[in-house]
């Protein structure tokens, strides 16, 4: 799974390299997923003794670039960032997400696409995925178009001011693929989703 072009987001890029991996603890770890996504937390090591991670969802896992102009749409995950100590945040997406499928076909739902397409977060993945990926068969361009979202909510994430500094809360990326059960994580080293588990 890897990114097959090179971004030019020079500056969130540079912010993703500088994480590492480690153990999550689910009581200090805000999960940001999809508001349709059946993930299963706990096999995720993201639900502990019955006590899940905190979670932001919304529709593609959509973050709003941060901006002091526009408080009313980063203030849930800004509160959410800033009410508890939070050592993690996990953004994860999915392979069957029901809103990528709308950004993916315009004619299965007109106006849930009109929609979609007027939130900036989700106009830069498809634009990207137009863009960079326009003669994939249908089942790769979902695949990508995943992949190609929790990258882009990413470098949005990691424009938030306690994520933009150095000694904030670790950022990882993952995509859960519901085909096979399994969880891809992102190696910020080689730059894709290199590193797949079972979660069965």
């Amino acid at each position: 799974m890897q990114r097959s072009y090179d971004t030019s987001l020079e500056d969130p890029a540079s912010r993703r390299r500088r994480r590492i991996p480690a153990t999550l603890d689910p009581g200090r770890t805000l999960l940001v997923s999809c508001f349709d996504a059946a993930l299963p937390l706990e096999r995720m090591g993201l639900s502990a003794r019955g006590v899940s991670c905190a979670q932001v969802r919304s529709p593609a896992h959509l973050v709003a670039p941060w901006s002091d102009k526009i408080a009313s749409e980063n203030a849930p995950l800004l509160l959410s960032l800033s009410m508890r100590e939070t050592h993690d945040v996990v953004i994860c997406g999915h392979v069957q997400c029901a809103a990528l499928e709308v950004l993916l076909d315009e004619e299965r739902d007109r106006g849930a696409f009109g929609l979609m397409a007027q939130v900036p977060a989700a106009r830069a993945t498809m634009d990207l995925v137009r863009r960079n990926y326009g003669g994939l068969d249908r089942e790769s361009l979902r695949e990508v178009m995943a992949q190609e979202n929790v990258l882009t909510q990413l470098d949005h994430l990691l424009t938030y001011p306690p994520l933009s500094r150095g000694d904030g809360p670790r950022v990882h990326a993952w995509l859960y693929d519901e085909r096979d059960a399994s969880l891809w994580g992102y190696s910020f080293e080689e730059s894709q989703f290199a590193h797949q588990i079972s979660l069965r």
